[in-house]
């Protein structure tokens, strides 16, 4: 290996955010053939267009008037490829939860519950699984309560934990909810990294 090789030293500085191997060997043939200019070229062609604002507003628009809509209707109604759908999904925060498209925490119904027994919204990742009560406080106990049984198929699985869902008592459900306070400050003390019990 050059001792003068770009890698050791990106690697020292930037640690694991340092750019692949393969990218560093494109830059020192580059840098190697005379090359000496850091800043991309002007492509050919126009630019690139695929998440223009005004793409994102009809985007957000579609999906508040239809949360059902589907990625290939939304790609058609665009008149957008996929890969910019995406793009722009993502930077609407959009999530496609059991086909229906969600942004965190702010469906009717959760901001409804939210207001009527007076909780406070504390800020966090949506859909954090580090403080999900349902990792800790729901999962455990369902699966002691289905232990043994075996299901032919998928809508008996359903109906079995349809039924204990509703035979746990409403004491059980609020046990969940007063444990995420003591959840969130303890993943509070440890900066933000995930808490196990």
């Amino acid at each position: 290996p050059n001792k003068l090789h770009p890698l050791p030293r990106l690697l020292k500085v930037y640690g694991d955010n340092t750019v692949d191997v393969s990218a560093v060997r494109r830059w020192v043939v580059c840098f190697n053939s005379g090359e000496s200019e850091v800043h991309d070229k002007p492509c050919p062609g126009r630019p690139c267009s695929a998440t223009i604002p005004h793409d994102e507003q009809c985007l957000d628009q579609l999906i508040h008037t239809d949360r059902w809509i589907t990625t290939r209707e939304l790609c058609a109604w665009l008149n957008n490829g996929c890969n910019a759908l995406d793009v722009m999904l993502g930077k609407l925060d959009y999530r496609k939860v059991c086909a229906r498209w969600v942004l965190p925490h702010t469906s009717l119904e959760t901001t409804t519950h939210t207001a009527k027994f007076g909780w406070t919204v504390l800020p966090h990742p949506p859909y954090s699984p580090d403080l999900a009560s349902s990792h800790f406080h729901l999962f455990g106990p369902m699966k002691d309560g289905l232990h043994g049984q075996h299901f032919p198929d998928n809508d008996d699985i359903i109906a079995a934990v349809r039924k204990w869902l509703a035979s746990a008592s409403a004491d059980f459900y609020e046990r969940s909810i007063q444990a995420l306070v003591h959840r969130w400050q303890k993943c509070i003390m440890n900066g933000g990294d995930y808490v196990e019990k």
